[in-house]
């Protein structure tokens, strides 16, 4: 497993690239997920996922950690004492994610790119 992203929701995507690439992000991607736009931003290997959410909503702290992993399945299959928060989902670019609770209830993303 390895390190994969961390997630910001904003309701100002445009203002939120401009400001990280004030401090050296570089544009990555673009994806529509589940409704939502979002751009992968890098900065020297560490990868920032920007969420777009509907302005007139409250942005909420349900920002997540993600981890890549080689078999998703095989992961929860291995590992029946994860919490499943959401998912499994399979995107259109062909990556599956699901997402568990972690000890302290923090949100953590399995996320298979291959």
């Amino acid at each position: 497993m390895i390190f994969h992203h961390v997630a910001i929701e904003t309701n100002r995507l445009e203002r939120a690239v401009q400001f990280y690439e004030k401090l050296g992000f570089l544009y990555d991607s673009e994806i529509e997920l589940l409704g939502e736009k979002i751009i992968f931003m890098k900065l020297k290997g560490f990868r920032l996922e920007l969420v777009l959410v509907a302005e007139n909503l409250k942005l909420t702290t349900n920002k997540h950690i993600a981890f890549e992993v080689e078999n998703l399945e095989e992961m929860l299959d291995c590992h029946p004492e994860f919490t499943l928060y959401e998912g499994p989902y399979t995107f259109e670019n062909g990556w599956q994610s699901a997402f568990i609770m972690g000890p302290s209830g923090e949100v953590i993303e399995l996320l298979q790119t291959k």
